[in-house]
């Protein structure tokens, strides 16, 4: 008891600490999980040939792009291309657009990341 008087304020901070802690590990999991389902439904009203459903969700995905991490990205680019063929251009075809644009930012911060890189490669075999 008398360790429970003295520490109060410790503990409580200390459980203050975790419970945030669970909270923000949670919401990004239901972030993550949310990206998936919106996916999924994309390809699906796509699927069922609901253009202006799927465009919505198109817009969605599209404006949410650069706020993912790249894992997030790799998955949607690996689900995607197993749907169209990377090789042949479709205009029409949403899910082909949002691979070429999914493709073209997975590209864009591969080469942000090598150029930072190569940049402080240059910076440490200087000193």
């Amino acid at each position: 008891m008398r360790f429970l008087r003295r520490y109060q304020y410790l503990l409580c901070f200390m459980g203050l600490v975790v419970v945030a802690s669970v909270l923000v590990i949670n919401q990004f999991m239901a972030n993550a999980s949310a990206h998936i389902k919106l996916r999924e439904d994309f390809i699906l009203l796509h699927d069922e040939g609901k253009a202006e459903a799927c465009d919505e969700l198109y817009q969605k995905l599209i404006q949410n792009l650069d706020r993912l991490d790249e894992r997030t990205l790799v998955d949607d680019l690996q689900r995607t291309s197993l749907l169209v063929d990377p090789k042949a251009p479709d205009l029409d075809n949403l899910v082909w657009k949002y691979y070429v644009s999914v493709k073209k930012e997975v590209q864009q911060r591969a080469e942000r990341r090598v150029a930072a890189a190569l940049q402080s490669g240059e910076g440490s075999a200087e000193q």
